[in-house]
């Protein structure tokens, strides 16, 4: 009797922001159907692929550091190959230099290669395609294909990245997404809403809508902003879910698009819109297409198409000609306590970007001093907004509870975990990036993640609060 080979074991790590999330799915979905066995542990693979990123230096030296240590286990006679994917294998491409941070990996897989991904790690395992094989849905097709291609999802069932377009256009001078990922391609809206339904289908209860640009879906495919249409098309589904806008560029921003996320309780009134500054001469040099006055004038605006809503933006400090003065309107503007949510990194100069022709003059620990005082400024504004909040009802989507053999809560904050009994969010909280409802009370164990329930806030904290289940 012909001895059958055993089916090749792949594991892979994912590094960087949600989008990259998305395309790992893909990665596993692909490998998956062509009959690769899929692990979440590098020491029990032959093959381990790392969805690298390159977005700031930060970002590559985790990912140089993690090719370093699982390079480790191939040394060890533990794993046949490893496989470098990601913005930081397509950004090395373009800046040779950085070739360096990838010489661990046994292969470089490009994006337009990520449907050939099967066959690479055939190769590399020293493997021929079985003839019986079935043929992966992107065999033949490119990297717009992929964006459509079965995906094996990784984290929780209950909430799900829907990722809308890939690329980016904006002019952003700091940035070099578009280097990496190319301009925008938006989905069409009917794929967008297909995989929705999928993914609603095997329990999703959350759908984060994601895009290196949210706001300009559809700009490369009709002439014009379709967000709006999206929506409307998302809002068409049965099904009890949240919707969540990520990644909204402010310049497109539509009025439209703030109506409709409010005439459905099923959009979170939330948004991610990223400002990375309000000073006129900052805005004026990242080529953000903004001023001031209208990023102001947007400010006040949200509120009043789209009631209670929570805001997260980002700034960048350290900026190229940045200014005390600009970094004290900036702080003055965190200040007014407008962001329910704000994030704050240093500036990373980046190769052919437009701004890498200006030097680097702020001394880092001048950007790192700007970052904690902001930061801080950004927690007294949270902690007041949590305080204000006790006593207010909410609806909650269960994410973690005890664990049912240990007794063990995952300790999302080390300080009040040991008195909770399960981690939530409600409409004003994203996952992974925000803060998080605590869940005190015994009714709060039996609780199973990815259930909504109605809940009391009992306590404030620094970025989360406590809350006892109603019953």
């Amino acid at each position: 009797m012909k001895k059958t080979s055993q089916p090749i074991v792949v594991s892979l790590v994912s590094l960087g922001c949600a989008k990259n999330t998305v395309d790992s799915e893909r990665v596993l979905g692909c490998l998956a159907t062509e009959g690769f066995l899929i692990t979440g542990d590098p020491t029990e693979a032959d093959i381990c692929l790392v969805n690298t990123c390159g977005f700031i230096h930060d970002a590559r030296e985790e990912s140089a550091a993690t090719l370093r240590e699982i390079s480790k286990l191939r040394r060890k006679g533990q794993l046949k190959a490893l496989v470098a994917l990601g913005c930081l294998a397509e950004r090395a491409l373009d800046v040779p230099e950085l070739g360096a941070t990838l010489e661990p990996a046994d292969a470089v897989v490009r994006f337009k290669d990520y449907p050939r991904l099967p066959e690479i790690c055939r190769e590399l395992a020293g493997r021929a395609r079985s003839p019986n094989a079935p043929e992966s849905i992107t065999a033949k097709g490119g990297y717009n294909e992929f964006l459509a291609s079965p995906r094996l999802r990784i984290g929780a069932t209950h909430s799900a990245y829907l990722k809308i377009s890939e690329g980016c256009s904006n002019p952003c001078r700091f940035c070099s997404i578009p280097r990496i990922r190319g301009k925008q391609i938006s989905r069409p809206i009917a794929d967008v809403v297909r995989e929705a339904r999928e993914l609603i289908s095997v329990g999703a209860k959350e759908l984060c809508v994601i895009a290196q640009d949210t706001t300009s879906y559809g700009r490369d495919l009709a002439g014009k902003f379709l967000l709006p249409d999206l929506l409307v098309a998302l809002r068409a589904l049965p099904d009890a879910v949240w919707f969540r806008l990520m990644y909204a560029y402010p310049l497109h921003l539509s009025d439209a698009v703030l109506e409709t996320l409010a005439s459905d309780p099923r959009f979170c009134p939330y948004l991610d819109m990223p400002l990375q500054h309000i000073s006129d001469a900052m805005l004026a040099a990242m080529g953000r297409g903004m001023n001031k006055v209208a990023t102001l004038a947007l400010l006040n605006r949200i509120p009043q198409k789209l009631p209670g809503v929570a805001l997260r933006t980002s700034f960048i400090v350290g900026y190229p000609g940045e200014t005390d003065r600009d970094f004290e309107e900036l702080l003055a503007f965190v200040r007014e306590g407008r962001f329910t949510h704000a994030g704050v990194f240093l500036y990373s100069h980046e190769a052919k970007t437009p701004a890498a022709k200006v030097a680097d003059g702020v001394p880092v620990e001048v950007k790192q001093a700007r970052r904690d005082t902001l930061m801080a400024a950004q927690l007294e504004v949270a902690r007041r907004r949590q305080a204000a909040r006790v006593g207010q009802t909410l609806t909650v989507l269960v994410d973690e509870c005890v664990d049912a053999v240990s007794g063990r809560i995952p300790e999302k904050r080390p300080e009040v975990a040991s008195t909770q009994h399960a981690i939530a969010r409600s409409r004003h909280e994203a996952p992974e990036v925000d803060g998080v409802v605590l869940l005190r009370s015994a009714s709060a164990k039996k609780l199973q993640p990815g259930s909504f329930v109605t809940v009391r806030v009992v306590q404030g904290l620094d970025y989360d609060v406590v809350a006892e289940v109603k019953v």
